[in-house]
């Protein structure tokens, strides 16, 4: 039984390999795209049954996209996703787009904009069963009002008939995320669910979600731009900096020990609540640059203070250099090999 247990925990449930996702940008609506918009560029990555992932980065760097492609509300580029074995990079049939989004959701950012206002908790939390013809009219209602006390939304049979505009910000997350689990998918993504939120109920949310994860079994990307949320959250990191990750590894590992010069600037950057600490700060240079058909060099060689000459004419691969720890730089090449 342990045997069987340890074989479901090691599952690979999602494999992305050289995910791209472009935009064309077009002067008017007739014309043929000259430029294109890198959105995101190269990505592989794999989450095992039950692991949460952190994609991090500034605003701009793709996290938001990255996830919405994954869950092929953008249709990909270039790349292949493979979930629970399956291809679903490009769903062409109904069953298979019907079977897949019964097993994968977003929780999105902003809850005041992610709820529809003419729809009732129980209309709005109940819409994935109503698409996938899951159960009866009483059967749906009991599988809310269960979902919503999961959240905690108590006592559930006083919220059903509310509107959103009736709920608080903490309330609204909450019926977000029941909506998001009320199928019980195999696959999250997270957007930022607590950066619209006041501080005094962002850990209580978090708290509401790890706990979640771990009795569901769920397997979640988490994408934040707070790396102390990544730290407290996530057991892997991935660091994305214009479309391309720099750097990836396990949580613990990249926050105490960065290796690329943009991972280690966000880490200096962010408070410590000691003010006889003194950390050393990494200066970068300039502004984030353009993601508009960037030349195949490093995307940070403008900003690195540690940039050569061999960064401005060649684009570094993602070197491992240990215990599942990659960094997109070349000062790592020979530990990477």
């Amino acid at each position: 039984m342990d045997e069987a247990k340890s074989a479901v925990a090691q599952e690979t449930v999602l494999k992305v390999e050289h995910l791209k996702k472009f935009f064309p940008l077009r002067k008017s609506p007739f014309s043929r795209a000259k430029s294109f918009l890198h959105a995101v560029d190269d990505l592989n990555f794999e989450i095992k049954r039950g692991e949460v992932l952190g994609l991090v980065g500034e605003s701009g760097c793709g996290k938001t996209t990255t996830g919405k492609t994954l869950l092929r509300l953008y249709e990909p580029t270039d790349g292949k996703i493979t979930f629970l074995g399956k291809d679903v990079t490009h769903l062409k049939s109904a069953q298979d787009r019907k079977w897949f989004h019964s097993k994968s959701q977003m929780i999105f950012q902003d809850p005041f904009e992610s709820l529809n206002p003419r729809k009732t908790i129980f209309d709005i939390v109940s819409e994935p069963m109503n698409i996938q013809n899951e159960g009866s009219l009483k059967q749906r209602e009991e599988r809310v009002m269960e979902i919503l006390k999961r959240v905690g939304i108590s006592p559930p049979d006083a919220f059903l008939w509310r509107y959103p505009h009736e709920l608080s910000g903490g309330q609204r997350q909450r019926v977000a995320i029941a909506r998001a689990l009320v199928m019980n998918p195999q696959f999250v993504v997270a957007d930022e669910p607590t950066s619209m939120l006041d501080v005094s109920i962002r850990t209580q949310v978090m708290t509401l979600m790890m706990d979640l994860i771990a009795d569901m079994h769920m397997t979640f990307i988490y994408i934040t731009h707070d790396l102390a949320v990544a730290r407290y959250m996530t057991d892997h990191i991935a660091v994305m900096y214009l479309g391309r990750m720099v750097e990836y590894g396990e949580t613990e590992d990249v926050i105490q020990n960065p290796l690329h010069p943009y991972t280690k600037a966000l880490i200096s950057a962010v408070p410590i609540p000691d003010p006889e600490f003194k950390r050393k700060s990494l200066q970068i240079k300039g502004g984030i640059g353009k993601a508009i058909d960037p030349p195949k060099i490093c995307r940070f060689y403008e900003r690195c203070p540690f940039a050569t000459e061999r960064c401005g004419k060649e684009e570094p691969p993602l070197y491992d250099v240990g215990n599942g720890h990659k960094v997109a730089c070349f000062l790592y090449e020979k530990d990477g090999k």
